[in-house]
């Protein structure tokens, strides 16, 4: 039976994000597909966020604004869940925006193909300024067209369908017992697969219509102990998932891939973090080279791939080295992602 018109629920968590919330507001109140339950959680911010959330629910009357106390990215997404009744959801972070045909392509391509997840490609853009149409394409790219719950959880490991839960619109009902990790980072990884692995039909549109910024003082972007310790656990949790169901869905491939990326991510965090006093960065560093080196030894260094067995190694042996390899390498690698996509 097909559905007409359903009532969509775009969530938006709002943290100190004054100067592009508007940009973000405006992306989703001018979609071309306009039956929105548009639910806005200020997460105790502390600059004029909030103000401009309740500025805008006066303006439109299917924005829903709710404040709640500072408890993070996580905590937010969850109270826009426990509040939503549309028949399917989309996710906003609030320094992105949507292209404005975002909800009605999706949707088109949810009923259609009767999918219980669609995603679209995503545009990159480093800027402070306003978002535009014209940044870099987001790799890797997951081949667009119809995906059943075994070749999604396999694009989603080997990166082709990518884990951010911003790109993609969801049936309400596949969030009825799965909620965002509260108080972690990175818990896009801690839920997209658990959200796949329930799923029958993932379809992909190969179109890009979601703007997403990459700033610095963003969450991911932000070096921290707490960001360096979620990013290792979700991975684990991801990398354990597929472990567990090696070889009915995954292969070694895909368990050395993300263990690989776990111990990569301590890696940049380690060599990017830097504290507010000489003394506290020497005490964080310290703790991160320690969870390092136990990680891979764990997880058995000689599995990990060349690159990341000789950051590893130098990370025990000669951190300074590494710092200086790593200006020289990353330039390098960016460019090559940049080119290639790989």
């Amino acid at each position: 039976m097909m559905i007409c018109d359903p009532l969509i629920s775009v969530i938006i968590p709002v943290c100190n994000v004054e100067p592009y919330l508007r940009e973000a507001l405006e992306s989703v109140i001018h979609q071309t597909y306009k039956k929105l339950e548009i639910l806005v959680i200020d997460d105790g911010s502390e600059d004029r966020s909030g103000v401009i959330c309740d500025e805008y629910a006066g303006k439109d009357d299917r924005i829903i604004v709710l404040h709640q106390e500072n408890k993070g990215l996580s905590s937010a997404r969850n109270a826009g869940l426990d509040r939503m009744t549309g028949y399917a959801c989309a996710f906003l972070d609030p320094d992105d925006a949507y292209e404005n045909t975002f909800i009605e392509k999706l949707l088109a391509a949810m009923l259609e193909e009767n999918a219980d997840v669609t995603v679209c490609r995503n545009t990159s853009h480093q800027t402070e300024q306003k978002l535009c149409g014209t940044g870099e394409q987001a790799f890797p790219l997951g081949k667009a067209g119809n995906y059943d719950r075994i070749s999604a959880l396999r694009a989603l490991a080997d990166g082709r369908i990518n884990v951010a839960v911003w790109n993609k619109l969801y049936r309400s009902g596949l969030w009825q017992e799965i909620r965002f990790p509260d108080g972690c980072v990175y818990e896009d990884i801690d839920t997209s697969f658990r959200i796949f692995n329930i799923c029958r039909r993932i379809h992909v549109i190969d179109e890009s219509l979601y703007l997403h910024r990459i700033r610095k003082g963003s969450i991911t972007t932000t070096g921290s102990l707490q960001n360096f310790r979620d990013r290792y656990l979700a991975c684990s949790h991801f990398a354990s998932f597929i472990t567990e169901n090696i070889p009915d869905v995954f292969s070694s491939f895909h368990e050395q891939k993300w263990r690989k990326y776990a111990v990569n991510g301590m890696v940049v965090d380690y060599i990017n973090y830097s504290g507010d006093t000489e003394s506290e960065e020497t005490t964080v560093r310290n703790e991160m080279r320690r969870q390092i080196l136990s990680a891979g030894k764990v997880m058995g260094i000689e599995t990990l791939g060349l690159r990341t067995r000789a950051a590893w190694h130098m990370v025990q042996r000669c951190p300074r080295l590494l710092k200086a390899v790593y200006r020289v390498y990353h330039p390098i690698r960016m460019l090559v992602l940049k080119t290639t996509g790989r």
